[in-house]
């Protein structure tokens, strides 16, 4: 099933003096050179509430357990005479294309993306099995979770569902390629990108991972570089980058029939028609008709797939034969019930023969189309002989 993505994924970038990242404190004048032996820290906010569409959002995300793992991609030393570090990979990312800091910064954005990626795949699906983090996962805080005492490094960070396995998480998804690394006049595209999921009763979250190296520098008049007269940075504030889908359900509409219709010892088919309304916060959203067809007493089923999560939805037998009285629900009623996701909900109906000898039966409506008229006539005789052009559609009438 295809799943409409609501929030479009950010590029994966470095987190560092670009949008996403904020200082924490300073840690030292503007003149002094940076201090690895510094300890650094990593504080993570699920949503930036200062936008007010983020509010709904961040209303059902918290219904989410979401956790943050966090693994050390690189160690950090001092490169001897400049004020800078280079990285020293850990054994599992010696792989990746990262050597000093100041030469990541002139990356670009989609860059660092494939990076992130990249460091992610090794960390989260590596040779089959999955790296182990380097603390465990902690819960995702409102107000924002602090991950302290860091060495200074490159890390990656990772938010997923703390109910499932992390190898339950890891999901691949299409996502659209931004504009602006779009050569100019290409159409759009969508590039297939790792991601890690979180589930609430209504939506699948997703979650890029992001690379954030420490300490680091913020921009300086339109540019990031070492050189700049900022302080070096120690500990950093950045928002999760996140999108989410609709989940969806299933309902089974299971139909038994106690006893049946025969005329003369001819028995002739009855069909029940169930109308299926879906409700969330009060609109619809999910409005379909099926139907079942019996030949003899006895139970049958339909199903019907892609009814959004937590939809309550209610079922009606709309249709039930001029011959046959609904038993259950008594009173002709209806059954509600409440979808959820990725599960099969069923709703019951029984029906008996009445006793009653008028019956129902379904007949093919005939339109012809009159070319002179240029309009359809509709004859519902279906003994009269087809002309050219003829439609045939479905209905239902008692004798």
């Amino acid at each position: 099933m295809r799943k409409r993505w609501i929030c479009l994924f950010t590029a994966l970038m470095l987190l560092v003096g670009i949008c996403g990242f904020r200082p924490m404190t300073s840690g030292a004048a503007p003149s002094a050179p940076v201090d690895l032996s510094k300890k650094c820290s990593i504080t993570v906010i699920p949503v930036d509430l200062t936008i007010p569409e983020k509010t709904e959002y961040w209303e059902d995300m918290q219904t989410a357990h979401i956790v943050l793992e966090l693994y050390k991609v690189a160690g950090a030393e001092k490169l001897a005479g400049y004020d800078t570090y280079t990285f020293q990979p850990e054994a599992p990312y010696g792989s990746l294309k990262i050597s000093e800091y100041s030469d990541l910064q002139k990356l670009k954005a989609e860059d660092w993306e494939e990076l992130a990626q990249e460091a992610a795949q090794i960390a989260l699906e590596g040779s089959g099995t999955p790296l182990e983090p380097l603390r465990e996962p902690e819960p995702v805080q409102g107000d924002g979770t602090t991950l302290g005492d860091l060495d200074a490094g490159l890390y990656l960070v990772v938010a997923r569902d703390g109910d499932l396995d992390r190898a339950a998480c890891v999901k691949r998804i299409q996502q659209q390629v931004t504009e602006e690394n779009l050569p100019e006049g290409e159409p759009a595209q969508t590039a297939e990108r790792l991601v890690t999921i979180a589930n609430s009763a209504r939506y699948e979250y997703a979650f890029t991972p992001q690379l954030i190296a420490l300490p680091a520098k913020g921009e300086y008049e339109g540019e990031i570089n070492t050189a700049n007269p900022r302080p070096w940075v120690y500990g950093a504030e950045i928002y999760l980058k996140s999108g989410r889908a609709p989940r969806y359900g299933a309902l089974e509409i299971i139909k038994t029939l106690r006893s049946y219709e025969t005329v003369e010892g001819i028995i002739e088919p009855v069909t029940f028609v169930f109308r299926v309304v879906g409700r969330l916060d009060g609109e619809v959203v999910y409005d379909e008709v099926d139907s079942i067809t019996f030949t003899e007493e006895g139970s049958s089923s339909t199903r019907l797939e892609g009814i959004p999560a937590t939809a309550e939805v209610t079922v009606t037998e709309e249709y039930s034969g001029l011959s046959y009285t609904q038993t259950i629900p008594p009173n002709n009623g209806s059954v509600s019930d409440v979808i959820v996701a990725d599960e099969v909900i069923e709703a019951r109906f029984e029906n008996v023969y009445d006793n009653h000898r008028t019956h129902g039966h379904g007949i093919k409506n005939q339109f012809v189309y009159n070319g002179e008229d240029q309009e359809w006539n509709w004859n519902a005789d279906p003994e009269q002989e087809s002309g050219s052009g003829q439609e045939q559609g479905g209905g239902q009438e008692a004798e």
